[in-house]
């Protein structure tokens, strides 16, 4: 799931060629992710013309802390 975010914001920085709408399997990707980056997306910081999105950084921060919590868990 990691991956599939980093390639996300990859995906992101080519512009409307490969949005979700125009192509099918990044509109599978952002099916995908949706779920874990939406909660975090009301933390956008910047004003009006230049907004700086951290909900992928949340999200990853967020699945590393659940894969450490469920291996301390279970892997004692």
């Amino acid at each position: 799931m990691i991956y599939a975010i980093f390639i996300r914001v990859i995906l992101s920085w080519f512009g409307p060629k490969l949005s979700p709408h125009n192509n099918k399997l990044v509109s599978v990707l952002y099916d995908v992710t949706d779920p874990i980056i939406k909660p975090f997306q009301r933390f956008q910081f910047g004003n009006a013309g230049m907004t700086v999105d951290f909900s992928p950084i949340f999200a990853i921060f967020a699945l590393n802390i659940a894969q450490w919590l469920i291996g301390q868990i279970f892997f004692r």
